[in-house]
């Protein structure tokens, strides 16, 4: 099913490996904490959250890694870099998972970045994102650091069909690259439910074309589906949520932003059925597959 043009590139961040054949690698699972609305931040400006809770949402994400074979990255989204610093030294303090910094505004990232190199954990962070409108300071900040992972953002409104997102990815790899970002991710971008169906299709092709690891953030759909819990029961929207992240990952995606942590129940199997049933495919290559795959959970 899946034969790609050229080699498909693998990288290790923080222990974690991410991209390459469909089957072989488990898919990583990237779920968001301390976003706007996240019901464990008490001051976003602050940073200040109740730390049980959020450590209990944490590890409910850890053991459906454990269950599934499936790797966790936490998607950590702060409103300016006091904040970014808390929620920093939280993941310091309770896990060993790698992190895609989210930070709000630019000059907030830039300080971001520093307090994670300042405290040993740069080694944990992929920049998340750059994207066509990614300042100069950035660039210079990942580069001084020597900061080697980051989501490339594939979202213009000059580009937004699947077929041109090349023209995106062939602007940026150049400027991560000449940051000495060496571990580059691509975000194909979800907006919306028909935006989704573009962002696998893109998926697909880049993997195809380039071989970079790929992903997105599926749970945009969902959040997009306005009446969604209007119109179903809670059965069907956990239905929904699990499907949603599982499209992606059909059609071929390295990683899947799943949304909420918490969510974590509702989607890892979902995901972890399509790695075990690909898997297969890589079988009958007489390729073996690491003892803790989807596969064997």
């Amino acid at each position: 099913m899946f034969d790609f043009s050229v080699k498909q590139k693998t990288y290790e961040i923080a222990g974690v490996k991410i991209g390459g054949e469909p089957g072989l690698a488990p898919t990583v699972m990237v779920g968001s904490m301390f976003y706007n609305g996240h019901t464990v931040v008490e001051d976003p400006g602050a940073g200040l959250f109740d730390r049980a809770a959020a450590e209990a949402q944490l590890r409910k994400a850890e053991e459906m890694s454990d269950m599934t074979g499936l790797p966790t990255i936490v998607d950590l989204v702060a409103e300016n870099a006091v904040a970014a610093g808390r929620y920093l030294d939280f993941m310091a303090d309770t896990t060993q998972l790698p992190i895609f910094l989210d930070v709000v505004s630019e000059a907030e990232m830039v300080t971001s970045i520093q307090y994670a190199h300042d405290h040993g954990m740069l080694d944990r962070i992929v920049v998340n994102s750059i994207n066509p409108h990614t300042g100069e300071q950035v660039y210079e900040k990942v580069k001084e650091v020597g900061c080697r992972s980051a989501v490339l953002l594939l979202h213009s409104t000059k580009y937004m069909l699947s077929s041109n997102k090349d023209d995106l990815l062939n602007e940026l790899v150049p400027m991560a690259q000449g940051a000495g970002i060496e571990n580059i991710l691509v975000d194909t971008v979800v907006l919306d439910i028909p935006t989704l169906g573009l962002a696998a299709k893109a998926i697909y092709h880049i993997k195809d074309a380039y071989g970079y690891p790929c992903g997105c953030g599926a749970h945009n759909a969902i959040a997009s589906w306005k009446r969604l819990r209007e119109k179903y029961t809670t059965g069907a929207v956990t239905t929904v949520i699990g499907v949603t992240s599982a499209l992606p990952v059909a059609v071929g995606a390295d990683f899947v932003f799943y949304g909420p942590i918490r969510h974590a129940e509702a989607v890892y199997p979902s995901v972890a059925m399509i790695d075990a049933a690909y898997s297969q495919q890589v079988m009958e290559r007489r390729i073996r597959l690491e003892r803790d795959h989807p596969r064997y959970r």
